[in-house]
């Protein structure tokens, strides 16, 4: 009870409910690896998250955020990351490492905890997201700023830490760089629009609908083009300033199967493609087009990031949120029930402008 009274007001219902019935828990579960139709939702037992130890958090999750790799670890040893699997669960498992909610409790001898009741997003959990509590990890859990919803914060973990490392870890942009984003509607992309256009760069995005269109330049893009349309990556060029001389420094690629060899036409000597998304197949490139212009291309893979960098990443992203920078977008809230309806939403080439979030509470 002391616990309890040391809480902010506005949550002390929602918590003294977690204590007081603590048996059992609602999640999506997957009993095996498969299609949309695995996930299930399902009543769990508290005994079935474990002790909580020294060095983990217990996050009373509020909204989750669903992303193309939840997908990925969903399919299994079948999907695309058959050559990773160590980054597969086993069997069964709640999806999801991004979520938003309140700190409910702490291991004893935790350091660097957020308190108890605090606002807080998720990077990772050891139990998944996709579900009313989950178990953290005290480095997956970062405070997040007043002015962001819980549902805004389901979006940080994955799309903003990926869009923070593709544009200043991986090439180093800087005030002033013309920045191509090639398919910037998704969350991934509205994220690099506004960390860009916040750190003065000059924006051209692209998306395939009206509405993605729009999404983009409401993000801070200085223009926008579709790219279901023939030319317009010339109408993008023509969208710089005149000392560009329509030449990118760097083009963030969200399907770089298909706009690789294309994006190398777009930059200037010295120019970078950061590969941030791709389906698994062979493409035809020659190697001499990089040549002449010492072009680069680099991958961007979030969970290649070292601790430091993360670390920085994260206190970068609070910095951006806090200032009002960048506003993570929501496309949609879907109950939680729908987690297999969101997981065909999110690979969907026509899919709503901003980020899929499943409401847990």
């Amino acid at each position: 009870q002391g616990m309890l009274r040391a809480l902010p007001t506005r949550y002390k219902a929602c918590t003294r409910r977690l204590m007081s019935d603590a048996s059992h828990f609602t999640a999506i579960v997957a009993e095996s690896f498969g299609g949309p139709e695995v996930l299930q939702l399902s009543s769990r037992r508290r005994d079935e998250l474990g002790p909580l130890l020294a060095g983990q958090l217990l996050v009373q999750i509020h909204a989750a955020g669903v992303n193309p790799s939840d997908t990925y670890v969903r399919l299994g040893p079948k999907g695309p990351w058959a050559a990773t699997p160590h980054l597969l669960p086993k069997l069964p498992f709640t999806p999801g490492k991004d979520g938003a909610g309140i700190v409910a409790a702490v291991g004893e001898g935790t350091v660097g905890a957020p308190p108890i009741g605090s606002r807080v997003y998720t990077t990772g959990s050891l139990t998944g997201t996709y579900s009313e509590l989950a178990l953290c990890e005290v480095q997956h859990v970062r405070p997040l700023p007043d002015n962001v919803s819980f549902a805004q914060g389901a979006c940080v973990g994955v799309p903003c830490a990926t869009a923070y490392r593709a544009l200043f870890s991986r090439c180093s942009v800087k005030a002033g760089d013309a920045i191509f984003i090639h398919g910037a509607s998704g969350a991934v992309g509205l994220a690099a629009v506004q960390l860009a256009a916040a750190n003065g760069c000059h924006v051209v995005g692209s998306a395939g609908t009206a509405e993605g269109i729009a999404a983009v330049r409401a993000a801070g893009a200085h223009a926008a083009v579709n790219h279901r349309e023939e030319g317009h990556l010339g109408e993008a060029q023509a969208a710089l300033p005149a000392e560009a001389s329509g030449k990118f420094d760097v083009v963030l690629e969200m399907a770089a199967h298909a706009n690789l060899v294309s994006d190398l036409s777009l930059l200037r000597r010295g120019g970078q493609v950061a590969i941030i998304g791709s389906k698994a197949q062979p493409i035809e490139l020659n190697p001499r087009l990089l040549m002449p212009s010492e072009l680069n291309v680099k991958g961007v893979f979030l969970s290649a990031a070292s601790a430091e960098e993360l670390d920085a990443t994260h206190r970068a992203l609070f910095s951006e949120m806090a200032r009002g920078a960048l506003a993570p977008v929501v496309a949609v809230e879907l109950p939680l029930s729908d987690a297999p309806a969101a997981h065909v939403d999110v690979m969907s080439t026509r899919g709503k402008a901003g980020n899929i979030v499943l409401k847990v509470m």
